[in-house]
């Protein structure tokens, strides 16, 4: 497969998705993840996760602030504005 091009916002965009997913999938690989690219204001995109009915309510708030974090490194490393929710 041919790599992304991170020389595009587009492409940049993708690869920081990627990684968010690889994130998700790290902390729980039966998460269901959708991302959208609706704007309401200035985002770039929303990636939403589900995960399973059987964790902790710690577990979800564990899973919203590392989910939260890496979305605002995101921010601050790129000027990509990729929000970030946890539903349970």
């Amino acid at each position: 497969a041919k790599a992304a091009q991170v020389d595009t916002k587009e492409g940049l965009l993708d690869q920081k998705l990627r990684e968010l997913t690889l994130l998700v999938k790290e902390i729980r690989s039966d998460a269901r993840i959708e991302i959208s690219f609706e704007r309401y204001e200035d985002e770039d995109a929303h990636v939403r996760i589900y995960p399973p009915p059987d964790l902790s309510p710690n577990e979800v708030l564990q899973f919203e602030l590392t989910l939260g974090q890496r979305c605002t490194d995101i921010l601050l490393e790129t000027g990509l504005f990729i929000v970030g929710a946890v539903y349970d």
